[in-house]
């Protein structure tokens, strides 16, 4: 390959508006961009009316791999794995995920080591949250109010958006000029430096 492909991950609570926003920019970025969700991800696992995505019962599924933490566990690794796999094969992408733990952005930080990353804050409003989720109808109500406050609790991100006061146009010039002018020590870095690697 002759190149390394780029990153950027909008980082936000629940219908923070991240996926309307990565086909946004998919459409209205110059070069071609992949868009990898970390829905994309849980929908590959198994999912029934009495386990929902990550709790099934130890009636249901009594072997060990079904654990809750080994299963979040191979979960974050594969789909940082992902992003990092496909860059490397020259392509571009855009990932959309919304981190409540540092340790998790630690481990992305380090998975993306060598690659040109950048992170996007996508806020809105917690009333506005609140009525997507109502109207998406796919998330238990609550889900974003949990995690509103967790997602921007790691470190400053490379651009701040907010998808409520923001249109589409303005979001997409904001990250033209990210792309175009990126910061001495971009969001990715900051962490890594600051969670060297053991």
């Amino acid at each position: 390959m002759d190149r390394t492909g780029k990153v950027l991950m909008l980082h936000g609570a629940s219908s923070a508006g991240k996926s309307t926003m990565a086909k946004a920019l998919q459409m209205g970025l110059d070069e071609y961009w992949w868009v990898l969700e970390a829905d994309d991800i849980t929908a590959m696992q198994a999912v029934s009316w009495r386990t929902g995505w990550w709790n099934p019962s130890p009636e249901e599924r009594p072997d060990p791999s079904w654990d809750h933490d080994l299963r979040l566990a191979r979960w974050l690794a594969g789909y940082f794995g992902c992003i990092a796999t496909i860059v490397r094969t020259g392509s571009n992408v855009i990932a959309v995920g919304g981190w409540l733990e540092t340790a998790w952005l630690v481990d992305l930080a380090h998975t993306l080591d060598g690659i040109e990353a950048y992170c996007v804050g996508v806020h809105c409003p917690l009333e506005e949250l609140e009525r997507r989720e109502l109207l998406r109808g796919d998330r238990a109500p609550g889900y974003s109010r949990s995690q509103i406050d967790k997602v921007f609790a790691h470190a400053p991100h490379d651009l701040e958006t907010d998808s409520f006061s923001q249109g589409p146009q303005e979001c997409l010039d904001q990250v033209r000029w990210l792309l175009s002018s990126p910061p001495a020590v971009p969001f990715f870095e900051r962490i890594r430096r600051e969670n060297p690697a053991t």
